[in-house]
């Protein structure tokens, strides 16, 4: 009888090589699909993805948005990437994305969709609001509904009826989409953080509350373009304060007027508005506009001085001339009336500067 001989070492190389052919296809299979080229004609677009949405969700905006062809393909694709739970929430710019792999690297990418957004000194909540929307894509007027809810104020730790004041003016890192509510707690916790309880505690002293000082920062702020002004600046308002005079501050007027900012006509002088000063003495209800620190630093440190009048100089200085006696503050109006018609501004008497 024949003996049959029995290759072991074939037997076991040949489902090896079986195994190894199935995981090159499955390796070729994989890369075919992260290639998978987009749509030709519509990738170079913005979406927005909202916070929680699935990435069954998002393979189908991206199928409306005729972006991609094949949505399971975009599934699978972010499943072999690990990136399906790591999808961002944001405003993405898709421009130069061309196949799944980018794609799904753009979307999961924290960097691509935060923006560093600077709020400068002085702005006014609703400036804010337009600003961060054609920054960050937030809806302004979802913005100001936040601002002034007086519930979510209170939350954030102010006791105010609206959050105008307390939006810190500073350099940020917001997310594309974000919400109004992440946002103005980010701005609101930075407030926090600059007036912290050492600030805090020198504003007691003064004898004025938190929000009293925010508030005659916020019109120094809006007075004055050079830090050397700004105490001064604050001395003169607490000197009227003081001796009982309406304070007749300009930032409370354009803070009113809705085509602000502009030059002030003598008829806005006459609006009916809490914050109007030239009608109603003491301070506004609230602050005019959102004050940097060197402002809340001169309302809470202001100038030794007698000043209660001020007229700017109307020069490139952008500063003004202090003075405490009347006959001075009208030579110094005349000499800017002068000025203004040299520089062929209207100089009239419907304007108050």
């Amino acid at each position: 009888m024949k003996r049959i001989k029995y290759n072991f070492g074939q037997s076991v190389k040949q489902p090896l090589v079986y195994i190894s052919l199935i995981i090159f296809f499955i390796v070729i299979l994989h890369l075919a699909i992260l290639v998978t080229p987009l749509s030709s004609s519509n990738t170079n677009q913005v979406i927005t993805i909202k916070p929680g949405t699935s990435v069954q969700e998002v393979s189908k905006l991206l199928y409306e948005k005729g972006i991609i062809k094949y949505p399971k393909r975009f599934i699978l694709a972010t499943k072999m990437m690990g990136k399906e739970r790591k999808l961002c929430a944001g405003r993405f710019d898709l421009y130069g994305a061309i196949n799944y792999y980018e794609l799904i690297k753009t979307l999961s990418d924290l960097e691509s969709v935060t923006v560093r957004v600077t709020i400068p000194e002085g702005l006014r909540a609703r400036e804010i609001a337009r600003l961060l929307e054609n920054q960050i894509g937030i809806s302004a007027d979802d913005f100001m509904q936040k601002v002034m809810d007086s519930r979510f104020t209170h939350k954030l730790g102010v006791e105010a009826n609206n959050l105008e004041g307390y939006l810190f003016p500073d350099s940020y890192h917001f997310i594309v989409g974000d919400s109004p509510e992440n946002v103005i707690s980010r701005m609101v916790e930075r407030f926090w953080e600059v007036v912290n309880d050492s600030v805090q505690a020198e504003i007691r002293r003064t004898g004025y509350t938190l929000h009293q000082i925010i508030t005659l920062a916020s019109i120094v702020e809006g007075e004055c373009q050079v830090d050397f002004e700004r105490p001064l600046v604050a001395s003169l308002y607490y000197n009227r304060l003081r001796r009982r005079i309406r304070l007749e501050a300009c930032p409370t007027i354009q803070y009113i007027i809705p085509d602000s900012p502009r030059r002030i006509l003598r008829q806005d002088l006459k609006i009916d508005s809490p914050y109007n000063t030239y009608l109603h003495y003491g301070l506004p209800p609230g602050p005019v506009c959102n004050p940097g620190f060197k402002s809340i630093k001169a309302a809470i440190y202001p100038a030794k001085t007698k000043y209660l009048y001020m007229v700017s100089n109307g020069d490139s200085t952008y500063t003004h001339t202090f003075t405490a006696n009347y006959e001075e503050f009208l030579a110094a109006k005349r000499k800017l009336q002068k000025i203004r018609t040299q520089d062929k501004l209207v100089a009239s008497e419907d304007y108050i500067n």
